[in-house]
């Protein structure tokens, strides 16, 4: 610029002010269109709903603010942190102010249970397919020869047909046609899925699903480009290789925060339906500074912006808690809209291309409301990247009904009947004391109570009974009613969300106590799963999938062999809510696989049991190189001639079998002759020692018997044991002669007499008998 004429300056100069002026123009006409979108959004009310929605999540309500003053959106972190008491005054009345996290229960079952169902491993909410066309359709049945200027054209043989030609049709020309247009749907598809995968699609829509259920919308940006830088390694020579890298642009996928969002007013229920749409974001300083170096901003626009400083334009929102943190950071609007031809031409200063229409859809970047920035919307169909899906739709309003609203009004019963149930156990705890001071004086002057303290009486006092001066009362325990207020709030919780306690892995009043009762009581909840499902097709999938197939029919980086007219069948979400609700039916289907007469894939079947347990199918079957390597090996032979050779070797091992058997019964034959015999004797050796032991065992009791006996009896007659002894020796020598002399003939005279006998005398020879 120095080294031009001055009348160039001059020139230049004056072109630069009025571009500068123009920029400033374009900046006013749509910071008075974000102004709109903030005024419309804050004055519908649903900002105060959001707020609301995640204090209850929190925890955070008016009688536990001050808790949060330092830090608004924490909990305690230690153990002994405030529940029941917050900061009061000296005197003031102690109440509870215990937060039942009731919200964030149901918040977190229902965000889980979505997601687990949405998200599955190695699948996809979507397919692509070719568009049908009628006069493919129509010549499928054509089995007509195709002649080419008069001649009759043929075509080389399939495998299985006979001779090396055949006559080429028109279903033949059909099918080629289909299959090539099938095998480009297969390879677009791949290929946006891959796209999908690289941005961690999965993780962003956890997050989206997430604010669906606290705040009631979720935002998705899809598809934006995304710069990133792909490595590869080339083999220079045997011993050196060199690393490449390349960036690229790719469409990928993110979530946003609902609170950064400003539809059109106009765009009722779907955000699409809207002229534009704004995003806010925050840059520090040194990140406005690098923009400068980057193609398509404006450096002038971007200096003047840094010298007016962040604190230009007020922070729209005080109401947020991250304010305290973005006051020293520029507050950046990302719009998405229409701009005029020479709107356009102004902001992309130095640009060639020529502007076929009066309006573009443009993406403009707005610090201050001032312009630094414009750029061509990626989609000619001038879509927006964003992608806002309700929880349960609310009529008239982008944002829909979350679970932290529906849960509301429960909430705030077991808080409240939470609270007055420890205020009274607080008060029921103990007792309220009336005392008569003109009746009695404290001892130690101190009006409290303690044990074994004195009381006198006061002289003047007219009561008779001192007891009388002391009067206590109890305040009565409420806890089984109010007990009953938080059952009934939480059975409201369940109806109000459709989240029933048995779906979250827990038990109440209303889990039933049958099988069935429970598939009814599932197929029930389940109702709300297939209404998000489909919520998620419309509002996500179907939209984010047509713009990422557009992005592939407009990116040069795409080969033709992946773009074609293609069908998107996008409604994948219900359809995997319904393969979660059918599991159960998946395992049951397991013996029916088995049976021919059904005509099922043991695959197939295979690997929809294994999603159905979120198991990747892949890790379990055999890999390509494995299944080639079976398929390399002899077929089996045929069933008349495998059941031959399987009956020939049964009796071939029956018959081994049988010698076998013969020869070991002869062995055993031969053992248990030999093992009886000494089984006899073994048992004779062991009975007669037996015996031996019981005859000497016996013989000891006898022994230890006389003895005990003949004790007796000298004690009872007053006389010494050997006297006994002496006396049963004489007795038995007596009685030996007896049977001695009684055995010759019968007749011998009486040597003793017995100590009794009967009257009259016994015959002779029969003393002793009779």
């Amino acid at each position: 610029m120095n080294e031009l004429p001055e009348e160039v300056k001059a020139l230049i100069s004056a072109h630069e002010k009025q571009s500068a002026e123009v920029l400033d123009a374009i900046g006013v006409s749509i910071a008075r269109r974000k102004d709109e979108a903030k005024a419309a959004r804050r004055h519908s009310g649903i900002e105060d709903t959001w707020i609301d929605a995640e204090e209850a999540y929190l925890g955070i309500d008016d009688a536990n603010r001050a808790e949060f003053s330092a830090a608004r959106w924490m909990k305690p972190s230690s153990m002994d942190g405030p529940i029941t008491t917050g900061r009061r005054t000296t005197g003031e009345e102690v109440k509870s102010n215990a937060f039942v996290r009731l919200t964030s229960r149901y918040v977190d079952a229902g965000a889980a249970k979505l997601g687990e169902i949405l998200l599955p491993i190695d699948d996809k909410a979507f397919s692509f397919g070719p568009t049908p066309i009628p006069d493919l359709i129509k010549g499928m049945k054509d089995t007509s020869q195709v002649v080419h200027k008069g001649v009759p054209l043929d075509r080389a043989s399939k495998p299985g047909e006979p001779g090396d030609s055949q006559p080429l049709t028109v279903k033949d020309l059909a099918e080629e046609k289909m299959q090539l247009a099938e095998k480009k749907a297969k390879l677009a598809e791949k290929r946006i899925y891959d796209w999908m995968v690289e941005c961690q699609y999965p993780a962003e829509m956890r997050k989206v699903i997430f604010d669906a259920a606290r705040i009631g919308v979720g935002v998705l940006k899809a598809p934006f480009p995304k710069p990133i830088k792909a490595m590869s390694l080339s083999i220079v020579r045997q011993t050196a290789a060199a690393l490449q890298i390349e960036e690229k642009i790719i469409p990928a996928s993110k979530w946003v925060d609902p609170w950064n969002i400003y539809p059109d007013p106009a765009c009722s229920e779907n955000i699409q339906n809207g002229s534009y749409i704004f995003e806010r974001d925050y840059l520090s300083s040194k990140q406005l500074r690098n923009l400068k170096k980057l193609d398509g901003y404006l450096p002038d626009q971007i200096d003047k912006v840094l010298k007016e400083g962040p604190n230009k334009i007020a922070v729209d929102n005080p109401q947020r808690p991250d304010e305290k943190q973005i006051k020293e950071r520029f507050e950046v609007w990302y719009y998405y809209g229409a701009l005029k031809k020479e709107e356009m031409e102004t902001c992309r200063q130095g640009s060639t291309k020529d502007f076929a229409k009066e309006e573009v859809y443009a993406i403009v970047t707005l610090v201050n409301d001032s312009v630094i920035r414009a750029t061509f919307n990626p989609l000619d169909s001038g879509e927006f990247p964003y992608h806002g899906v309700p929880w349960q739709r609310r009529s008239g309003h982008w944002v829909g009904v979350g679970v932290g609203e529906q849960v509301r009004m429960p909430q705030r019963m077991v808080n409240a009947a939470t609270r007055a149930l420890l205020n009274n156990a607080g008060k029921s705890a103990g007792c309220q004391f009336i005392i008569d001071q003109g009746a009695i004086v404290p001892g130690d002057g101190r009006w409290t109570l303690a044990p074994d303290k004195i009381w006198y009486k006061s002289a003047d006092s007219m009561v008779d009974d001192v007891r009388k001066a002391f009067t206590s009362i109890n305040i009565p325990n409420m806890t089984p009613q109010l007990m009953s207020v938080v059952e009934y709030a939480f059975r409201l919780a369940e109806e109000s969300t459709s989240i029933p306690l048995i779906t979250q892995g827990q038990s109440g009043p209303s889990s039933p106590e049958t099988y069935g009762a429970a598939q009814l009581q599932n197929s029930n909840a389940n109702q709300l799963l297939r209404s998000i499902g489909y919520a998620f097709d419309d509002y996500i999938t179907e939209p984010v999938i047509r713009q990422y197939y557009e992005w592939l029919l407009l990116d040069p980086d795409v080969p033709d062999s992946e773009k074609g007219d293609f069908h998107i069948n996008a409604h994948g979400s219900i359809a995997l809510v319904e393969r979660a609700i059918q599991d159960q039916t998946i395992m049951q289907m397991g013996q029916m696989v088995k049976d021919p007469a059904f005509g099922m894939d043991p695959k197939k079947w295979f690997k929809m049991m294994a999603k159905s347990k979120r198991l990747d199918p892949r890790e379990l079957q055999y890999t390509d190189e494995e299944m080639e390597q079976l398929s390399k090996q002899p077929p089996p032979p045929a069933p008349v001639v495998q059941a031959a050779t399987i009956r020939a070797e049964v009796d071939k091992a029956k018959l081994a079998a049988a010698q076998q058997d013969n020869a070991a019964d002869r062995q055993l034959s031969l053992q248990k002759v030999k093992v009886d015999t000494d089984r006899d004797v073994v048992y004779v050796q062991a009975e007669s020692e037996r015996t031996q032991v019981m005859a000497d065992a016996k013989m000891r009791e006898i022994e230890v018997k006389r003895e005990l006996a003949m004790l007796d009896y000298a004690n009872k007659h007053q006389i010494s044991l050997e006297n006994v002894k002496a006396m049963l020796a004489k007795t038995a020598m007596t009685l030996t002669a007896q049977k001695q002399l009684a055995g010759l003939n019968g007749k011998a005279p009486q040597v003793a007499k017995p100590a009794t006998e009967p009257p009259g005398r016994a015959p002779n020879g029969q003393r002793f008998q009779r």
